[in-house]
């Protein structure tokens, strides 16, 4: 089975290693094409920007204690503030990870250039 445009990105990370379980005749055989990861592995992941979003947005809001009542709480804030997450947050990160791909590149595979 080929399914069209799948990629994998192997990043180095922990919770990645059941992706490396894949070899790469398997790969080649679905279809997997495999990106290359900068020798440095900076994270321009996308997700990260949206992470800071909305833990600024989380911020406004104060938990004490760990009782049920107040994990459930925090719970339904966060659900609440990804569900008002606007769309045009998640299109400007993405719009800028070519940008932010090059970048690394110019530096030699770094991100100390706070990308």
């Amino acid at each position: 089975m080929n399914i069209p445009h799948l990629y994998l990105v192997e990043d180095n990370a922990p919770s990645h290693q059941t992706a490396r379980s894949v070899d790469k005749e398997e790969r080649k055989e679905k279809g997997i094409v495999t990106l290359d990861w900068p020798s440095k592995s900076p994270d321009i992941n996308q997700i990260e920007g949206i992470w800071d979003y909305e833990k600024d947005e989380i911020s406004t809001w104060q938990f004490v204690g760990a009782s049920k009542a107040v994990v459930d709480g925090a719970k339904a804030v966060l659900v609440q503030t990804w569900e008002d997450l606007p769309q045009a947050v998640i299109d400007n990160k993405c719009q800028s990870f070519h940008e932010k791909l090059q970048r690394v590149i110019i530096h030699g595979g770094n991100n100390n250039f706070n990308g």
